[in-house]
């Protein structure tokens, strides 16, 4: 049969560079057997068909049912009509989904419809690691008051840092067909992309398309401490309600503004130690499970840990006048950038709080914004 690659995840582990990368590579990947396809709706602008994250929100119920229905018909289409024995999906949430759904049973039997055998491909860091990516993102879209250390007391536990169990579903969908990788290999010194595009045997294939700078490639710098901190407090100011488009936009301005002023060297690390360690024990066993079923060896012997250093984050803190005076000047030019106007302290107030009752209210219902039930 002819091979289905879903690359599932997880998030902030180097997808957008992969997908960035099949991308650019797209007119020329058929020559090689290869289909990365465009599944975004019609008129859809070209960003959104670097990843296929349309289909996947589809298919999660966080798009409309209609929207579902097209997105598999294009796909559909696209395995009909390719010659390519080799199609790839890639969309960093999909390991993430909610299990409700099957997603991992549905493009099962939509790729065997036309002699596809699904395969699954799985990136993965340290729990800590992935925490600190994700209170980083968070904040860049400003959704995020919180400290890291209060963030990681609420979301470490939650299942969607339980690696073995966010890929189970899809192991038994594609009979067990896995490539599985960490972001930090210690049996190797080659860049992720390198180790991801071999794991999953295209590298003589795709090596006559790939630049000598592509296996290097890295995008989506994360956030750092400056920045990180004057969107907490935006967030705290409700500037996020105001926000026209994507908040991301936002957080893109502040990244920007604290690099082109040489702030931000390093990427934000948060204080939470003992909170960490209690996160790291509690998923202990699913890392061994997901490293003895993988790899066939110990998770330490196999996934290497970003160097130590020392937390950078402002917030909990005394704050040195400097840093302070940059965070604010950030604070400021982030509300000018928005055109954000203050709202009385009371609405604010009461706008917070209806949001904290929607956020626990749709938790209650196996929802949450954020969590994985």
């Amino acid at each position: 049969m002819r091979r289905a690659i879903v690359h599932i995840g997880m998030p902030r582990t180097g997808s957008t560079s992969f997908q960035e990368v099949l991308a650019r590579l797209r007119p020329q990947l058929p020559s090689v057997g290869i289909c990365y396809p465009k599944l975004a709706p019609p008129g859809s602008p070209e960003s959104s068909d670097v990843n296929h994250h349309r289909l996947g929100q589809a298919l999660d119920r966080r798009r409309p049912a209609a929207e579902r229905r097209d997105g598999l018909a294009r796909l559909d289409a696209v395995l009909a009509g390719t010659q390519a024995d080799t199609v790839i999906l890639s969309y960093e949430d999909f390991a993430v989904q909610r299990p409700r759904w099957q997603v991992p049973a549905i493009l099962r039997e939509t790729f065997a419809r036309h002699g596809f055998a699904l395969e699954v491909a799985l990136v993965v860091k340290p729990q800590g690691e992935q925490l600190a990516s994700a209170y980083a993102l968070r904040a860049q879209v400003l959704g995020e008051a919180r400290t890291f250390r209060d963030f990681v007391r609420h979301e470490g536990f939650s299942g969607r840092y339980d690696y073995a169990a966010r890929l189970e579903p899809w192991r038994q969908a594609a009979d067990g067909r896995v490539v599985a990788l960490p972001l930090g290999d210690r049996r190797s010194d080659a860049p992720l992309l390198a180790r991801l595009i071999d794991g999953l045997g295209l590298g003589a294939r795709l090596a006559p398309l790939l630049l000598p700078t592509d296996p290097d490639y890295r995008t989506n710098r994360s956030a750092g401490p400056i920045a990180v901190e004057a969107a907490r407090r935006l967030r705290g100011l409700g500037v996020h309600r105001q926000v026209i488009g994507h908040p991301r936009l936002l957080g893109h301005f502040l990244d920007h503004w604290a690099w082109d002023r040489g702030l931000d060297a390093e990427r934000f690390r948060g204080d939470a130690p003992e909170a960490l360690a209690r996160v790291a024990a509690h998923h202990a066993a699913s890392n061994a499970r997901l490293a003895a079923a993988c790899w066939g060896r110990p998770w330490d012997a196999v996934v290497a840990r970003a160097p130590a250093a020392p937390p950078n984050e402002i917030a909990g803190r005394p704050i040195a006048p400097e840093t302070e005076a940059q965070v604010g000047a950030l604070v400021e030019a982030a509300k000018a950038h928005a055109a954000f106007r203050a709202p009385p302290a009371w609405r604010r107030r009461a706008e917070g709080l209806f949001e904290r009752i929607g956020e626990r209210l749709a938790e209650a219902a196996g929802y949450p914004a954020w969590r994985v039930p």
